[in-house]
């Protein structure tokens, strides 16, 4: 069993307990992860690195949800996923998850600033002036609090991975899952993201980020390296 190198047992939201994954491969199964343990609390920076086909996305979908483990739980403040319903785990990561991921998905019809209010279509309703209050202030944040009437086609690379981090962010969650979210990005834009992710783990929010740069591993506070099996 591989654990992180610095596994805490106090202010835990956030705990993985050796996590398997195997994946069907003709007559055989093929192990991806291999007794996976984590544990994030608030304000940590946890960089998964790894080679490429080393399972570091594959356990990051498992850690929000978006994937199930084939043996092993994950706890969210201390309740296992395993027994969540679909709407329940859905709702959790509505309310209490940001995502940032290497490709936008960002919905090309609709503004910037109607991008960004998307996250509001789940989990509890609010105010459409809260809902426009929160969108202004998160855009402002990310450095674009002048954009919000333009359309994603007009907008620059290092643009774009803002828009989905003020999307990420407008429901203030408790944790950020990032899979690769510089990997499309020149250095200076990389560089303007994880300043940006660092600054909100200061700020108490956990953030998990799968990246391939250890280069980067300076704006990291927690470290999990996968090897490919």
């Amino acid at each position: 069993m591989r654990r992180d190198s610095e596994f805490q047992s106090y202010r835990v939201v956030l705990i993985a307990t050796d996590i398997h994954k195997t994946f069907d491969s003709g007559n055989s199964g093929k192990e991806v992860l291999d007794g996976v343990s984590l544990a994030v609390s608030p304000g940590d920076f946890v960089m998964i690195t790894g080679t490429s086909g080393a399972g570091k996305s594959t356990l990051l979908h498992i850690l929000c949800g978006l994937d199930q483990p084939t043996s092993g739980e994950v706890f969210f403040d201390g309740n296992p996923y395993s027994t969540l319903s679909a709407g329940e785990s859905s709702r959790l990561r509505g309310e209490c998850f940001g995502f940032v991921f290497q490709t936008p998905h960002l919905l090309m019809d609709r503004t910037v600033f109607e991008n960004v209010t998307l996250p509001f279509c789940y989990g509890p309703k609010i105010t459409k002036s809260e809902i426009g209050r929160r969108c202004m202030d998160i855009l402002e944040y990310v450095g674009l609090g002048k954009d919000g009437g333009r359309y994603p086609a007009t907008l620059s690379g290092g643009e774009l991975q803002r828009v989905v981090f003020a999307r990420a962010l407008v429901r203030e969650p408790r944790v950020i899952f990032a899979d690769e979210p510089t990997g499309s990005l020149d250095r200076k834009n990389s560089l303007n993201m994880l300043d940006l992710l660092k600054k909100k783990s200061e700020q108490g929010c956990a953030v998990v980020m799968v990246t391939h740069d250890h280069s980067l591993k300076s704006y990291g506070t927690r470290f999990l390296s996968l090897d490919k099996r």
